[in-house]
């Protein structure tokens, strides 16, 4: 059952659970639906860098046009998630939240020198790997990406339209009797 646009919705944190879920539930809807257009209304509070940079490579791969759209608040590794979109809007009501990368480590837990310096190269891949999907899909430079990690700061939807995050500041507007999902747990 062929359908020009089909719209998925995610507001979820960013793990290796909620990205599986995505992917497989995305991957679903490609196969019944065969649409020509995936429009994610997403927001997300971040969560672990990895499972972010797998589902930015996905929607990167897949053939056909995705539009992300923020509906609240892109935050942390969902920013380079949303930057996979081949076109890219945000509700007027919305914000950008930009920072460095930052890692949690169990309590009294303990480290030799060697998993102290891999936990350090991995810390400083994971950053690197995230600035350049920022430096790429956008229009801020490697020093505005720099100092954005550093400081950490929530931007408007003004500003992600001047550095190139978007291609339009706009309400959400979903075709009437187009199909509409949500990802959800347990989906």
């Amino acid at each position: 059952m062929m359908q020009d646009t089909v719209y998925l919705v995610f507001h979820d944190g960013i793990n290796e659970q909620s990205i599986n879920r995505f992917m497989d539930f995305t991957s679903k809807v490609i196969a019944q639906y065969e649409p020509k257009t995936l429009y994610f209304l997403f927001s997300s509070g971040g969560g672990f860098v990895n499972s972010g940079i797998a589902l930015y490579n996905y929607l990167r791969a897949l053939p056909q046009e995705t539009v992300m759209h923020n509906m609240g608040s892109i935050d942390s590794i969902a920013n380079a998630i949303f930057l996979a979109g081949k076109k890219r809007y945000a509700v007027p009501a919305s914000a950008f939240l930009l920072h460095g990368i930052s890692w949690t480590f169990q309590q009294n837990s303990s480290l030799s020198y060697s998993q102290m310096q891999e936990t350090l190269s991995q810390f400083d891949a994971a950053e690197q790997l995230t600035a350049k999907i920022i430096g790429e899909q956008t229009k801020l430079t490697a020093e505005e990406v720099r100092a954005l990690f550093q400081q950490g700061e929530s931007k408007n939807p003004d500003f992600a339209l001047k550095k190139g995050m978007i291609h339009q500041i706009c309400e959400a507007n979903i075709q009437p009797g187009a199909p509409i999902f949500s990802i959800v747990p347990g989906s």
